[in-house]
């Protein structure tokens, strides 16, 4: 059986992984770079900590609006439909069945990444805490006994300061990632073209080819608008860079996140609904990093685009003929061994997970 994944990111590659591991013969299609688009991230996973997610509770836009204010996030992209839909999610409480849904992913894509690291940890992986710096540490340990998802959580230290030590957390090297998944994944076929439509079982590319097959995957982030599903591009900047940290952590009131690793120290910033080319709000991340790391010199710049519902839970779901897995926002990395695995499976006429499916944004 012939599947072509639509989408080089870090979804579209554990998609490709695991169809092949199925035994079925894989074309990736990607613009640029397979991974590209997802090295930007920290490399944090958080199997348990989906509040970073929850976008549609009733306080985020006013504590949206505070970050745009003091330039710390910005809008460019006003995609009216997914706005449409925001309002229609606002405040709306996920079902007992997408708690579940959540809790399945993280588990598997856990289990996922230590299997891999045990193989070869050629990709830095390691368990370790996530601090969070700069926020009333007793409402958040109040706030964690209330989590459907039970993270374990602690009062700690990081930075000289009082924290939140997050205890379920794992990170990674992002660019040391996609490279072990690019050699798990020799002899892929690759196109580096623009995908224009997808019509059933065919792909059509920019400047007129058009690549068939038996089963579509479409893991492309925002371009997955284009089967009605509402999603939107929340732009975020990643830095390698030289300056030095003892600990991983999320300095919250500036909106920096920062991973230290054996080669370099990651740094990242910024979820702006923003789908332009314009990326100048790079700077704010660099000039707040520097507040808190001191001066450092940066190796890389990469840029990500996430892609976010409005209730920030994904969707991995059958369009038509097309499978589409999207929207999981933050925590794409985090999930992304099983978001592929679902994606994978529904390619392969096996069956996927009712909460989530996009037909809760059509209630």
């Amino acid at each position: 059986m012939k599947v072509a994944v639509v989408g080089g990111g870090i979804i579209g590659l554990f998609t490709a992984y695991h169809l092949r591991q199925q035994g079925a013969d894989v074309v990736i299609i990607d613009q640029g770079e397979p991974g590209g688009w997802s090295k930007a991230a920290a490399g944090i996973l958080e199997f348990t900590r989906f509040v970073i997610n929850r976008i549609n509770v009733r306080s985020y836009p006013r504590r949206y609006l505070s970050m745009a204010l003091r330039g710390d996030a910005r809008i460019k992209t006003w995609d009216w439909g997914w706005i449409s839909a925001y309002l229609k999610a606002w405040g709306r409480e996920p079902t007992q069945d997408m708690w579940e849904a959540i809790k399945t992913l993280g588990e598997y894509s856990r289990r996922q990444y230590r299997a891999l690291a045990e193989a070869e940890n050629d990709f830095a992986y390691s368990e370790e805490p996530l601090y969070e710096v700069g926020i009333d540490v007793a409402a958040a340990l109040e706030e964690a006994k209330r989590d459907p998802l039970s993270p374990k959580v602690e009062a700690g230290r990081c930075c000289g300061r009082e924290a939140l030590a997050y205890l379920d957390a794992a990170r990674l090297s992002t660019e040391d990632f996609v490279a072990r998944m690019l050699r798990e994944l020799r002899g892929v076929q690759t196109v580096r073209r623009r995908a224009q439509e997808v019509a059933g079982r065919e792909v059509w590319l920019e400047g007129g080819d058009v690549v068939g097959a038996d089963a579509v995957v479409v893991a492309a982030g925002y371009w997955a608008r284009k089967f009605g599903i509402p999603v939107a591009p929340f732009k975020g900047y990643g830095f390698r860079t030289t300056a030095k940290a003892q600990n991983m952590f999320i300095e919250m009131a500036k909106g920096v996140a920062v991973v230290p690793l054996p080669k370099w120290t990651k740094v990242t910033g910024r979820f702006d609904l923003d789908g332009t080319e314009d990326h100048s709000p790079s700077a704010r991340v660099l000039q707040r990093a520097r507040q808190i790391l001191g001066n450092f010199e940066v190796l890389e710049m990469s840029v990500g685009y996430r892609p976010c519902t409005p209730d920030g839970f994904p969707v991995v779901d059958k369009v038509g003929e097309v499978v589409v897995a999207t929207g999981a926002c933050r925590l794409g990395w985090t999930y992304g061994p099983a978001l592929g695995k679902l994606a994978a499976d529904l390619a392969l006429g096996k069956p996927g997970i009712e909460a989530l499916t996009a037909r809760r944004f059509r209630r």
